[in-house]
Parts: structure tokens; sequence; C-alpha cells
């Protein structure tokens, strides 16, 4: 008897047990499918992203985490069971990493509905029309959302731990949407941190001033292109108290010493001092930027807190984010589409000067580059708040000039320049510890608009010759103006043309650097006038030398060198570095059986597990 009713004891727990279990499944389903309807609506959200949905996006934020934490209360059972579940086919590692990946799914949308909450009053003043002082009124607003955006980065850098954990491999429907969000969360995290700092960086408790560099890419130097216009901003509390920008020609102050110039400067193209239109020599952004930060303070007595740097494909994608612009004295409006065309039309016929580049006079020489500051100072004023803006559109703009490299800057605040050098967008040439590294930079030294006729394309081979590796990169470049006269000599003379298209179509002069991993040794190379190896920025080794390449023609440079034992580890990785200035320069890899094509819109990394 009594065992019989001990086994019936024993019966009912299990039933209840297996009810029990029924009950928390089907609990668990029914969040799980809420969860997954809220990623859903959150996804067609983001496709699209608008301000007024800013509510929507709000609210399913908070459905979100309130339905993953009623996936984890009902799920905890089979959340305790799941690490324990690697073994099952196909799906094993994907289920022994459930509970990780949906506790990272909580803390990032805990993380998202903070920060809108902490941002709440910024957006309520985005979104009313026809605001005058929208930076001013905004800086105390962000000042105040400091404790609340600093919890949300604390949620999201919870996250990024958590993601840490995740082992992998994951199932392939998965790895996909894991991958993107590696690369979404370390902006997110950015993106908070850079709110936080924004209003000490704005002025909010002291006036900051920051030197502004105008690059143009079309006359390519290592940090994005020829220093054509240069000025200072100084902001005070959200406010633009101050702003110079002009001629790079017209900082110069020559009853200062200069310093020397660098070797190959002077080598190839004649100078004698430095002065800030050539102070962009060094790739290394932060480097260069410090070099144009004293000679601006030794020629113009204006100390700074930072430098930005801007090319024109910055300047279009700017423009074109902040919506049409009104520049007095120029007819229509200035558009994303029309920028580039009105600055170069603006530089051969200034507005203010009845002479052009067909006479070029010293009157003409002065007034060049007006529209510069005249474009400048009405983006900033949109920018301050002259108008309705779309944040998510120049939120988008912005990152693509920070990650694109036409956009950089380097700052003194330790925090913020931190930031910048994590996310890559301080401009800074920093090859890794291990693995190997390429970063072509091209010197346009012929004192013209070459680049903009000239079209560059990168293959790089690595294979084992038994003792190591070896590596051989081929660059092609095109010239696609029309072709000189067999008997036209390719002058390298510092004159203006009739036009600036005629500047773009003179022969190409190139001073061209590599750089790779430390230790590389240079054993061959083909089409350059002269080669050698340096000691390069942060102990990279630089291999370097010139070429001219002709209108209408094709010139191959060819560079075969030893990688050092740091580049051969397994499995063996590539971070090809993208110049600042370029677009998107064609790039075929190619080590061992692994191959790859990709362009260098921004920074490429690649990964062999075989041995090449």
């Amino acid at each position: 008897m009594r065992r019989r009713l001990l086994l019936a004891l024993l019966l009912l727990i299990f039933v209840l047990a297996v009810g029990v279990l029924g009950w928390l499944g089907y609990r668990t389903a029914a969040q799980a499918r809420l969860a997954l309807a809220d990623l859903r609506r959150l996804q067609t959200l983001a496709a699209n992203p608008q301000l007024d949905a800013l509510p929507a996006l709000r609210q399913n934020l908070a459905e979100l985490e309130a339905h993953l934490r009623g996936v984890q209360t009902a799920g905890r059972p089979f959340l305790w069971l799941a690490p324990h579940l690697g073994w099952v086919p196909e799906f094993g590692s994907t289920l022994r990493d459930a509970p990780h990946l949906l506790e990272l799914a909580h803390e990032l949308a805990a993380g998202g509905r903070l920060a809108l909450d902490a941002l709440w009053p910024v957006g309520d003043l985005l979104r009313e029309a026809g605001q005058d002082d929208l930076l001013g009124q905004a800086l105390p607003a962000l000042a105040a959302a400091g404790p609340q955006l600093a919890a949300a980065d604390a949620r999201l850098a919870r996250a990024e731990a958590l993601r840490s954990q995740v082992q992998g491999p994951l199932h392939p429907r998965l790895a996909p949407q894991i991958e993107r969000l590696d690369r979404l969360l370390s902006l997110l995290r950015a993106a908070l941190q850079a709110t936080q700092l924004a209003p000490t960086l704005l002025g909010m408790d002291g006036p900051r001033t920051y030197l502004i560099l105008a690059q143009n890419n079309d006359e390519l130097r290592a940090t994005g292109g020829f220093i054509s216009g240069a000025g200072h901003v100084q902001l005070e509390r959200g406010h633009i108290a101050e702003i110079s920008l002009s001629d790079s020609y017209a900082v110069d102050n020559f009853a200062q010493p200069h310093p020397e110039p660098p070797a190959a400067l002077r080598e190839h193209m004649g100078a004698d001092l430095l002065v800030l239109r050539d102070s962009n020599w060094s790739p290394d952004f932060p480097t260069s930027a410090q070099v144009a930060q004293a000679l601006y303070v030794q020629d113009r007595g204006i100390e700074t807190d930072g430098v930005i740097a801007l090319d024109m494909e910055a300047v279009r994608l700017l423009v074109g984010a902040l919506g049409p612009l009104t520049v007095p004295g120029r007819p229509g409006a200035v558009t994303g589409d029309n920028v580039i065309a009105e600055i170069k039309r603006a530089w051969e016929a200034p507005t203010a000067s009845p002479d052009t580049v067909e006479k070029p006079t010293a009157d003409w020489f002065r007034k060049r580059k007006d529209f510069m500051s005249e474009i400048t100072t009405a983006a900033l004023a949109r920018l301050q708040g002259g108008g309705r803006l779309d944040p998510m559109v120049l939120s988008k703009a912005v990152l693509a000039m920070l990650d694109g490299r036409h956009l950089q800057i380097a700052v003194a605040d330790p925090t913020a320049a931190a930031l910048l050098r994590q996310q890559g967008w301080d401009g800074a040439l920093m090859p890794p510890s291990r693995g190997d590294f390429l970063a072509v930079i091209d010197t346009n030294v012929g004192f013209n608009k070459a680049n903009a006729m000239v079209k560059q394309q990168i293959g790089y081979r690595v294979a084992s010759d038994g003792d190591g590796l070896i590596a051989t990169l081929t660059l092609t470049y095109t010239h696609t103006a029309p072709a000189l006269p067999a008997n036209a000599a390719c002058e390298r003379t510092l004159k203006y043309s009739d036009s600036y298209q005629a500047l773009a179509e003179r022969c190409y002069w190139d001073y061209l650097r590599v750089y790779t991993p430390p230790g590389s040794e240079l054993l061959a190379a083909d089409g350059l006038r002269q080669s050698k190896t340096e000691r390069g920025e942060n102990g990279s080794t630089v291999f370097s030398g010139d070429f001219v390449l002709r209108p209408g023609s094709l010139a191959i440079i060819t560079l075969r060198y030893r990688l050092p034992e740091t580049a051969s580890a397994m499995p063996y990785t590539l971070t090809v570095r993208k110049q600042a200035g370029t677009l998107a320069v064609p790039l075929t890899v190619q080590v061992g059986t692994c191959a790859w094509r990709a362009d260098l819109a921004q920074d490429q990394s690649f990964a062999c597990p075989s041995q090449p």
C-alpha cells in the first residue's frame, strides 16, 4: 500500500511538472512571439528613420524590453538547460548561447529606451519648426541628460560584455544579424559617449576654438587634399561667437620664423619653409593636426582646442543633408548636387571681382576662394538653428563622412580624443600589433588638380616562399584626360590655367608612400623613378618613390616585399587603410586560397583561415 502511494505521488509530481513546464513553455512561446513582432516593427522603423517616428520607436523598445523579460522569466527552466544542449545537431551551438543572446537583446532594448528617454527634450526642440537658436537651447538639455545617457551607455556596455561571451558558431540565419550588431553596438556606444561630450566640446563650460582645414582632394595630399582654406570657429554655449575662414595663403605671416619642411616636400616641391597649407604631409592626422595648430598660433596668434578637416566630398554630403542653402550673391539655392560645381565656378569667377582666372589679377587671387567662407557660414547658420533640420539624414551624412575619412577630427580633450581614436574618426594611422597592414598614400606634388581625372586600382597578393610570406602590391593609375601631343613635355610649375578643368588635365606628379607592418623588407620596386625604405609613423615601415603620369596614359607600380613574422600568425589577417580624400578605390586581395573583391570607401579587414 505504501509503495503504491509513493508511486502515485511520484506520478502526480511528474504530471504536475510536465503541466508546469508545458504552461511555462506556452507562456515562453507567447512572449517570444510578441518580442518577434516588436522586432519586426523596429526593423520597419529603422529602415526609414524619421523624427516623427521616435514616439513609436520609444514605445516599441519599451514593449520589446518587457516581452524579452517575460521570455526570460517564463523560460527560466529551459534557459538553465540550454548550455547543456551543444550536442544538438545544427542548432546546438546556438542553443548553448541562447541565455547570453537573450540577455544581450534585453540590454540593447533597455539601453535604447533609456537613451530615447534622455534625449526626448532635445527631440521636442527638433520637432518645433522655426528654431533660431537650436544649439543654444539643446546644449543645456544635453547637459541635463548626462546621467541618463551614462545609464544607457552602461546597459550597452553590458550588452558588449554579453556579446563577448557568445561562443558560436551561430545558426546561418542568425550569424549575419550578430555581425551587423557588432558594428551597430560600437556606433551606438560612440554616439552616446559623443552626446555626453558634446556640451563640453561645444563650449557649455567655456569657449572652445577649433582650427578648420578645407582640403581639396582634386589635389590629393596625405590627409585628404591640398589645404585650400583655413580658419577657426569659436563656440560658446552652442553659439558661434567667432568664425573666420579664408584662403590658406592668407594665413602666412613670414615675419615669424618658419620650420624646415620635410625632406621629401623640399625635394619634390621645392619648399624652403613649412607653411600651413603644406602642414598635412603626414597621413597620420593627429600628427599633421599638431603641426597645423602650431603654425596657426605662430602666424595668427590664435590657440585652438582641436582641428577639423573636411574635403569636398564632406562638403557635398553636408550640404545635401542640410537641405538647400541660400548664399548671398549666388543665384538659386546651393544643394548637395551642385555645390562642387558652384565651388569651381566661384573659383574661376569670384562674385566680388570683375576678373577671372583667364586674367588672374591680384584682385582675382584674393577673392577666388571667398565662396568657401560664404558656404561655411550658411551651413553653420543652418546647423545652429536657422531652419528645420532632419537629424536622421544629418546623422547618416556625418557618419558617412567620418567612416569615409572625408571628415577628420583631432581634439585636445583626452576623453573625446580616445573616443575618436577608438572609432577611427581621428584619421590616425595605426598599424595593428599583429597581422598584415597596408596603406597606400598618394601625394600630388605637381601643383595641379589632376586627381580629378586619375583613377586608381589596388591589387594585393600574399604567398609563401617557404621562408615566410611575400607580398606583391600592384597599383594601377589611369589618367582619363585627353592625351597630350607626343612632343608636349610635362611641366611642374606653380601657375594657373584658363580654367579649373585645365588644371585637372595636366600631368600627374605623384609621390607615393606605401605603409606596411614594422620590419617589412622591400625586395623589388617597378614603375617608380626612385624608391627607398623609411621608418614611418607609429612604427610602420614605408616604401616610397615617385612617378609621372601623362594625360591619356596608364602607370603600373609593382612593389614586392617580405612581410615580418608578426604578419604570419594564423589565421592570417589584413587591415587595408583607406586614404583620406579618396572615394571608393577598387581593391582585390588574394591570400593563398582566399580571395576578396571590395572597394576602399572605408577601411577594410580580411581574415583567411588557411595558410597562404
